[in-house]
């Protein structure tokens, strides 16, 4: 009884905001943030993990075919307060685009659609998208539309949603083609950063669980785990696994972000620095401990450096690993081409999913990039981009606080332990993945990805592979080739710790197919 008198309170304190005329949707979201506001010494206010009660507008998302989804307006007090700010000035054009894009949710995503499982786009019931984290993301998207207008365009409302429109159907385009929906499988996050699934990612950025001073989600990276002087004994790039793995992380913090608990954007800090002076860790010297992403073994890939192939049959090498890839990845050469694929999918893909984009400590090579990139981009999101030379550092401290602010950057917070952050991410993603999406996201992601290993030539597990029929070995030395043909020269050979599992089979010319973790043949002793 005494809930169902809570609950008639929360209607009763939403309802009342209301005005007898018309009002708008900013208005209507201040309303019942100052009401939840009001009322929370003795009711708590609607979260998504309750029913909640539609206020009565009629620019309100249409509901899904969910009957516990949050309304866009009877929501909590920190996602009504923050969608009353962020959708002033885009009123108009969000009324247009709201209908337009409620038809891509009619159309099946395989015909430019919306995937229901989507993590981003999805519906509330498939996906556990909620309406006022969809009502965020197309303001994000009129936002950017608007910021690549010519000036006297800017008050065009019509050309501002038609902008945001032809936005979004270029990113369900690009979510459908690089299946952006399997990054969320349990167990990806482990065969994108590791090597011995996907050689050559040199995943050297995460979310370890730093958050910002209104607990949003900081992605950390350290550029020199890469890129350093000591790279190449550990394993070199290689460009089209790297991006899959740097943009699984960017995808993972963008799904994350959820407006009921205060998180509008997410925050990015890259530390360029890579001499001896501003990151002495990264160098054997120091730390002479393998890099983290070799901690399962790797492939070690015959010809392959950090400016590219150094064949002496001038070969054209394709080097296994996770997929899908898109198409003019294969073509883009180690070094700032990969920085400058992942920074324009990052910004016509995921816009205005970043608050600020730190580049820490950056060299002058690095500085003077960066001037060039923030010409490609429209003003708004140039200004995200933030340069912080050596020295200053505690700039960082206005967004985040000195006790989460990892102690590499001048904060009291816990060490990135050079890439031991990476660890603590990896654990984060796969216990995200197993509890927190719906038990249907999980299985389409999980379809998806298995899809993907077919593609792939493997099976998606170690059990799986011993299961039908395959025989663990050691990788000790072992060479690998990319097929059966006794000419082939072999494209590298495996760690001594990396585990492998072949077939029983031999073939006439002594190789055996392997069946996990990456596709390919080996030699080895019977």
């Amino acid at each position: 009884a005494t809930m169902r008198l809570l609950q008639s309170l929360k209607i009763v304190l939403l309802g009342s905001t209301l005005p007898a005329q018309g009002y708008t949707v900013a208005e209507g979201y201040e309303r019942a943030a100052r009401a939840c506001s009001t009322a929370a010494q003795n009711v708590s206010c609607p979260t998504d993990s309750e029913d909640h009660v539609a206020l009565a507008s009629s620019s309100s998302i249409t509901p899904t075919n969910s009957p516990a989804e949050p309304s866009v307006a009877a929501t909590s007090a920190l996602a009504a307060a923050a969608l009353s700010e962020e959708i002033r000035g885009f009123e108009d054009s969000l009324k247009i685009l709201r209908p337009q894009f409620e038809k891509l949710r009619k159309i099946s995503g395989d015909k430019g659609g919306i995937i229901p499982e989507d993590p981003i786009f999805g519906t509330y019931h498939d996906a556990g998208v909620a309406s006022h984290d969809i009502e965020m993301t197309l303001i994000r998207y009129l936002r950017v539309s608007r910021a690549g207008l010519k000036r006297k365009e800017q008050g065009d409302a019509k050309k501002i949603a038609q902008g945001a429109l032809d936005r979004i159907k270029a990113t369900l385009e690009y979510r459908r083609e690089y299946d952006v929906l399997a990054m969320h499988a349990p167990g990806m996050a482990r065969k994108l950063m590791l090597h011995d699934t996907n050689p050559g990612a040199c995943m050297y950025l995460a979310d370890s669980g730093v958050t910002d001073k209104q607990n949003q989600p900081v992605l950390v990276g350290r550029l020199g785990l890469m890129i350093s002087e000591d790279a190449e004994q550990h394993e070199p790039i290689v460009p089209a696994n790297h991006i899959r793995a740097v943009m699984f992380a960017f995808e993972r913090m963008a799904s994350s972000l959820r407006l009921d608990k205060g998180q509008r954007r997410g925050i990015y800090i890259l530390d360029c620095g890579m001499d001896k002076k501003s990151a002495p860790d990264l160098y054997d010297s120091v730390d002479s401990r393998p890099r983290f992403w070799s901690k399962a073994g790797r492939l070690f890939v015959n010809g392959l450096t950090m400016s590219g192939w150094k064949d002496a049959n001038a070969q054209k090498r394709t080097v296994p690993g996770v997929l899908p890839h898109l198409d003019h990845h294969s073509k883009i050469d180690p070094g700032l081409p990969v920085l400058r694929e992942a920074l324009r999918q990052l910004t016509e893909y995921y816009p205005d999913f970043m608050e600020r984009v730190y580049f820490v400590r950056p060299p002058l090579s690095f500085r003077a990039f960066m001037k060039v990139f923030s010409l490609m981009v429209d003003r708004e999101t140039a200004e995200k981009f933030v340069v912080v030379p050596a020295g200053y550092e505690s700039m960082l401290l206005e967004k985040i606080d000195a006790e989460k602010l990892p102690k590499d950057f001048g904060g009291n917070g816990p060490s990135l332990g050079r890439d031991d952050f990476l660890e603590m991410a990896l654990s984060r993603y796969e216990s995200e993945s197993n509890h927190n999406q719906t038990r249907k996201r999980r299985r389409s992601a999980e379809i998806k990805a298995r899809d993907n290993d077919v593609a792939a030539g493997v099976l998606a597990t170690k059990d799986d592979a011993l299961m039908s029929g395959g025989k663990m070995v050691k990788g000790n030395r072992v060479k690998m080739y990319l097929s059966a043909n006794q000419d082939e020269v072999p494209l590298g050979e495996f760690a001594s710790q990396t585990e492998l599992v072949v077939s029983q089979t031999i073939g006439d010319n002594g190789r055996r197919k392997l069946m996990w973790p990456i596709n390919g043949f080996v030699e080895v002793e019977s």
